[in-house]
């Protein structure tokens, strides 16, 4: 029998089962973009690594002279012996260039109210100005960049700034993906009338993808319970996931759930009281994590998305594992069933949030998906009101901490 939890409760317990990952691997910064930091970053350096100039200008000690005598210039990348400054003199210096210590302010070429070769003549300034002092950004020692972040391009170059140029990651799970029919084929196969494409292993796999998880797409299983059986004994000791989709409701032929419970599955739950995609499974078969997905291809890709995504991001040792959400105005009222929960897919705009063709699209229905770019997530209701809704947009990353459920 199907379990009648909420999708909240399904989500929880995806989320407190798992455990993340204490495996890593040194690699390259310039090779490590999507991957999860396996220790804290300490700052090498203070940045700026010395007091440098903000502007090209001319640099000073701050006093009440207004006219001052050029006695150097000063490049960036320059060299120099300390000097001392007296009130009434200046250097002229670049953009990036190292600021002498007694000078303490900078103004911009633009600003003097007179410059020739010899002297300036300046306007009152604040004393300071358009000087970046050491270590005003980062200080050598501190905590750059926390354990379990993952890194993006502005962390590429935040730590290429700081010379480091191998950092430990964690190891992502290794990923099976398959799928059940024997009305299946694969796309790059024939099918006639009264067979069907196998959509959901190439959607799932493109999500993971998307995510910077990879998996191995294994085939079909054919609708036969030994083979089945056999079949996800070979996986389980190859894999850390196993991802199915179809077999898992009550069918004839759906004979996945008997086969992971005979290879020693333990689930998390079976069923969710959802539309669409009451038909999914999670659990632990010994070391491997199951995720049994529905067949309609629409139901298995939202329950990717909304429960894989977060469970793999835990276990892969993420800090941020959570979907961040945004608050937008429903435009268009619409029903619901009150005996489910809901994952709906509409158009997030300006603000604004539309539901995809007034929610009368069915669970196989892609086009639903292929046309939207955000999903809401609702409990029990009988009508979705011209109201505010937490949206996930489909791009907006992840936080440490959040709920995005429209209880």
């Amino acid at each position: 029998m199907l379990d009648k939890i909420s999708y909240k409760e399904a989500f929880v317990r995806c989320i407190d089962n798992v455990k993340p990952t204490d495996l890593y691997k040194s690699i390259y910064v310039e090779n490590a973009l999507g991957e999860f930091l396996a220790e804290d970053i300490i700052a090498k350096r203070d940045a700026p690594v010395f007091s440098n100039s903000a502007m090209d200008g001319f640099g000073f000690k701050k006093s009440e002279n207004k006219k001052l005598k050029v006695i150097k210039t000063i490049y960036a990348g320059d060299k120099y012996e300390d000097f001392e400054i007296k009130d009434n003199e200046c250097v002229r210096i670049m953009t990036g260039a190292k600021v002498p210590s007694g000078i303490d302010t900078v103004i911009p070429i633009e600003k003097c109210k007179e410059v020739n070769e010899n002297y300036i003549v300046i306007p009152e300034i604040k004393k300071g100005a358009n000087i970046r002092l050491k270590g005003e950004e980062i200080s050598k020692g501190e905590i750059l960049i926390k354990k379990g972040e993952e890194i993006t391009p502005e962390i590429v170059a935040l730590l290429s700034s700081q010379g480091i140029v191998n950092v430990k990651v964690f190891i992502k799970p290794k990923i099976a993906i398959l799928s059940t029919g024997n009305e299946l084929k694969e796309p790059f196969e024939a099918a006639d009338a009264e067979e069907i494409y196998n959509v959901n292993s190439y959607a799932i796999k493109a999500l993971l993808e998307k995510n910077n998880f990879k998996a191995d797409i294994i085939g079909i299983i054919p609708d036969s319970l030994e083979e089945t059986i056999k079949f996800i004994q070979n996986l389980k000791n190859k894999y850390d996931v196993i991802i199915t989709s179809g077999g898992i409701s009550f069918g004839d032929a759906d004979f996945i759930y008997e086969a992971f419970l005979k290879n020693s599955l333990k689930e998390f739950f079976r069923g969710i009281m959802v539309k669409p995609g009451r038909p999914t499974m999670v659990g632990m078969m010994k070391n491997s994590l199951v995720f049994a997905l529905p067949g309609n291809p629409l139901s298995s890709y939202l329950n990717a998305f909304a429960l894989l995504i977060p469970t793999l991001r835990k276990i892969s040792g993420a800090r941020e594992y959570f979907y961040n959400y945004v608050y937008a105005k429903n435009k268009t009222e619409f029903k619901t069933n009150p005996k489910k929960d809901h994952t709906i897919l509409g158009k997030f705009e300006c603000g604004e949030w539309e539901v995809f063709k007034n929610y009368k699209y069915g669970s196989s229905m892609l086009t639903a998906l292929s046309n939207s770019n955000s999903l809401v997530i609702t409990g029990k209701r009988e009508k979705i009101e011209k109201e505010i809704l937490k949206v996930i947009p489909f791009d907006i990353g992840f936080c440490v901490e959040s709920n995005f459920f429209n209880d």
